[in-house]
């Protein structure tokens, strides 16, 4: 079986203690017999090593740290998760809001806690938030980090955790500007109404923010990028119906739901065909292939 190696870190791979190379999110792959039973490591650097035996258990139940992707011609194995190698206790940030306490805190992982009249709640934070600034709105608690926000309520649930490019907060609500990875170099405005239970979301525009070549002002979008910058409108509940030709237009909601639920969308060795990710069970990914066609720049 292809399998095709891949890692949240830089790491050096070995396969039954041999060194294979390094891995990064930059897919390389081997042809391996799953019934040889070959045992994979990554070790990282500044993180303890994810080790997974290359069997056919990684097809229906893959272990934790590790993120498993059905492809039609292998499988995709993500090393994602990495043990941390230092456990030393160390405080990041803490403010306290009248009889609320709020810390954050490196042992091992990067923590928060929160202390309030409702209880002691501990949880995880990620790595972007290793430096942050801790505000208190509308009863809810705001962790800023490096182009990341989190919000808890008093009762220690995250109701908000987004890339984020600038926000801000007015009469309770908040408004921000969420950067997207999509093809098109999109940005989403967004509003959320800010409760003591949470945060709702009440405005959600999608606007380019730069075009396909760099420059400030957006281009005509190339065919070869047409599939999948339909597929990514599709998921995000944008305008995908501007992608398709007059006479498909009227089918356009059919086709959202011939496709069904889907994570996220990956492009192929073919720009007409895209993989979309759909969860199997927990860590396992399935793809499923669409091709679209394309006629005088719609689909």
């Amino acid at each position: 079986m292809k399998i095709y190696f891949l890692s949240s870190s830089p790491c050096e791979l070995t396969l039954n203690g041999v060194f294979f190379g390094i891995t990064d999110r930059f897919e390389r792959f081997a042809e391996v017999n799953l019934a040889d039973n070959v045992f994979a490591k990554f070790t990282p650097q500044g993180a303890l090593p994810l080790g997974v035996f290359l069997c056919e258990e990684l097809l229906t139940s893959p272990p934790p740290g590790f993120e498993v992707y059905l492809l039609k011609d292998g499988i995709a194995l993500f090393a994602k998760e990495f043990p941390p190698s230092d456990f030393t206790l160390t405080p990041i940030a803490q403010e306290r809001f009248g009889e609320n306490l709020v810390t954050v805190f490196r042992q091992g992982t990067l923590q928060l806690s929160i202390q309030t009249a409702e209880g002691f709640f501990i949880s995880t934070l990620p790595p972007s938030f290793a430096s942050c600034k801790l505000s208190f709105h509308a009863d809810l608690f705001f962790i800023e980090g490096k182009n990341q926000l989190a919000v808890y309520t008093k009762g220690g649930k995250c109701v908000f955790l987004e890339q984020i490019l600038t926000f801000s907060i007015e009469n309770n609500t908040l408004n921000a500007t969420l950067p997207l990875s999509d093809s098109l170099g999109r940005v989403a405005e967004c509003s959320y109404i800010l409760s003591e239970n949470g945060c709702e979301r009440t405005k959600f525009t999608l606007k380019q923010h730069r075009a396909l070549d760099g420059t400030p002002e957006p281009q005509k979008i190339k065919n070869e990028l047409l599939p999948y910058a339909f597929f990514e409108s599709v998921l995000l509940d944008a305008d995908y119906a501007e992608f398709l030709s007059d006479g498909l237009k009227p089918c356009a909601q059919q086709i959202k739901a011939f496709l069904g639920d889907f994570e996220g969308v990956t492009p192929t060795n073919d720009p007409k065909t895209c993989g979309l990710v759909r969860k199997k069970a927990p860590r396992l990914f399935e793809l499923a292939y669409f091709t679209a066609q394309i006629e005088n720049d719609k689909i």
